[in-house]
């Protein structure tokens, strides 16, 4: 999702996302949020997907 659409979902800034976006990204090393995702999702912190 981008930015702006993330943050009316969860409702906050569009700046709280992107800093929160940041923080993960220096925190896991990642580049990309597609790594960010991976990366939290082998650490558990995305829960598990239903089926």
């Amino acid at each position: 999702m981008k930015d702006d659409a993330i943050a009316r979902a969860l409702r906050l800034s569009r700046r709280t996302v992107q800093t929160h976006i940041s923080d993960l990204s220096r925190q896991l090393g990642a580049r990309t949020r597609f790594q960010i995702a991976l990366l939290a999702q082998e650490r558990g912190w995305l829960g598990n997907p239903k089926t």
